[in-house]
């Protein structure tokens, strides 16, 4: 499974997956919204999704059991923001979309094909906002710029 976008003035992306963060980026509060959810399931069916996450509150299991997506735990003694590009790494960053928001996000966002700060309810943070390429306003756009992809296409055209 991959997508292929071709972005006037830019190569033309070929996606293997996505690497998503959980907590304030795909959740709020450890809780996932159902409009996430469904958009998780339609993207599952182009894409492969990673979801990376330390897990802070106990909820990831629980979530994403249902979902066709693949939890990814980050290792305890690994720093955060280290952990993430690491498994980016072993993904393919120039195959692979990153989704995050906080400062453990940053450098997945700098070193993925793409990346995608979301500001929502937690916010983001400075340097996260400065390594994404987009930033929107919630997961739900982020995941649809996927499902629309000429809204991503129309976001990175130069």
């Amino acid at each position: 499974m991959s997508l292929t976008l071709a972005v006037p003035g830019q190569k033309t992306l070929v996606l293997d997956g996505v690497l998503c963060d959980m907590n304030g980026t795909l959740t709020t509060d450890g809780k996932l919204t159902p409009e996430v959810g469904r958009s998780l399931a339609e993207l599952s069916q182009l894409i492969k999704i990673n979801v990376m996450t330390a897990d802070t509150f106990g909820t990831a299991a629980e979530i994403f059991a249902p979902l066709p997506v693949e939890l990814v735990r980050m290792p305890p003694n690994i720093p955060g923001a280290t952990a993430k590009l690491d498994f980016l790494k072993k993904l393919g960053p120039s195959t692979h979309i990153a989704i995050g928001n906080g400062y453990n996000d940053h450098l997945m966002l700098k070193e993925a094909v793409v990346g995608i700060c979301i500001v929502g309810d937690e916010g983001a943070h400075q340097l996260s906002l400065n390594a994404a390429d987009l930033i929107v306003t919630s997961p739900y756009a982020a995941l649809n710029l996927l499902l629309q992809p000429k809204r991503l296409i129309a976001s990175l055209r130069n």
